[in-house]
């Protein structure tokens, strides 16, 4: 009998294994999308044998200061360590900024040793593109608003074949807190937020324009897209007011507009955690702006739920978002949809489903959803 009986290889809400296990197949080639940062290995094994998994690649501690120092580093050709509250092994990929410059490779080892039985070996070999290409067509500058006096970084992304003649969707894409204070390259290569829409538009599939604005902090670190971060701290007694930064946004959204071959009747809005709070709150000041929504990891005003009457959206969520807790955000979010009559799609992820870094991290998932993009385009007003 082989030392492993059954190897799975799965990310984020990922129900098949990346691989087809063959005991006999002691070689594999995966591929995982840009912002995929983990893998989850779970082994089935003859107990009389000692797995090692070890990983060739540094993957650092960047952009996780703060992981509990029970669940151990990144691995730099050491041991892979096994979290019993994942059930398996997680390997954790490079997200620092320099690894996204080119197409990452790794290799994962598997070693099943017994000093009676002898050793086994297995390997891995993964494949994470860059998607170098793609961002580079996202061109940087900053709109300055003299209204709400705040200046707002943003990328733009035309088709390479824009054609001034046609009309074009846009993508407004509004980030979360932990990006207020970084490149916007950096929002870029984290998040499929924005270049999912821009690899389809390239293929000439649902072409269209995306706008990435950055919530920059201008006053203090309670600075964002709504009152959220000044809701929890009890600096405010509600997490939905929009911050001029918001307010910049939908300026610079009405001069693009001027600017470009924009086709009005198909402007969507989408975020994350604090950028979906904004997506809600923008399309409640708007409501007859909008064709569609696509909110992640977030929740709307219940007072004002009725302002979002018609206007189609899909909203993705986790059951255990440690962040956005359900049973405080989205649940009463959604009885005061049903209430108002308010139609929505809903995609929640169960507990578990959503494993790196957490729960909240549903964006790693919905935006790789091909039917989810190709409904947002077919939404109009």
């Amino acid at each position: 009998m082989s030392a492993i009986q059954d190897m799975e290889v799965r990310i984020n809400a990922s129900m098949e294994s990346l691989i087809r296990f063959d005991p006999n197949v002691r070689e594999y080639e995966i591929e995982v999308p840009p912002d995929c940062f983990a893998l989850r290995f779970h082994l089935d094994y003859n107990r009389a044998y000692y797995i090692s998994i070890r990983a060739d690649h540094d993957a650092g501690r960047y952009g996780f200061p703060d992981l509990d120092p029970a669940m151990g580093d990144y691995i730099a050709g050491t041991e892979v360590p096994y979290y019993e509250y994942y059930d398996g092994y997680i390997v954790r990929l490079d997200k620092r900024q320099p690894c996204f410059e080119q197409d990452m490779r790794m290799t994962i080892h598997i070693r099943a040793g017994s000093y009676e039985l002898g050793e086994e070996s297995y390997e891995i070999h993964l494949l994470r593109k860059s998607l170098c290409e793609v961002r580079k067509l996202f061109r940087e500058s900053v709109y300055d608003d003299t209204e709400y006096q705040v200046t707002v970084p943003y990328a733009l992304y035309l088709p390479s074949d824009y054609d001034p003649s046609k009309r074009y969707p846009i993508v407004v894409a509004l980030h979360g807190t932990g990006e207020r204070e970084e490149p916007i390259e950096a929002i870029l290569e984290k998040m499929a937020m924005a270049t999912a829409w821009a690899e389809d538009s390239e293929r000439g599939h649902n072409q269209c324009l995306v706008l990435v604005p950055q919530c920059r902090i201008h006053y203090n670190q309670e600075d964002n897209w709504t009152s959220l971060v000044q809701f929890i701290n009890g600096h405010s007694n509600s997490p939905f007011w929009p911050f001029p930064q918001l307010k910049a946004v939908w300026n610079l959204l009405r001069k693009l507009v001027e600017q470009y071959s924009v086709d009005e009747r198909r402007i969507y809005l989408t975020g994350v955690s604090s950028g979906g709070f904004a997506v809600y709150v923008l399309a409640m000041e708007h409501p007859n702006a909008f064709a569609g929504l696509i909110p992640v990891s977030c929740a709307a005003n219940p007072d004002k739920i009725n302002l979002l009457k018609g206007i189609p959206m899909w909203i993705f969520h986790s059951d255990d978002d440690p962040i956005i807790v359900p049973s405080w955000t989205l649940d009463p979010c959604l009885a005061a949809m049903d209430n108002a009559g308010v139609k929505y799609k809903l995609t929640r992820y169960p507990a578990g489903m959503i494993f790196w870094q957490s729960g909240h991290f549903a964006w790693e998932v919905c935006y790789h959803n091909q039917e989810m993009r190709d409904w947002l385009f077919s939404q109009a007003i």
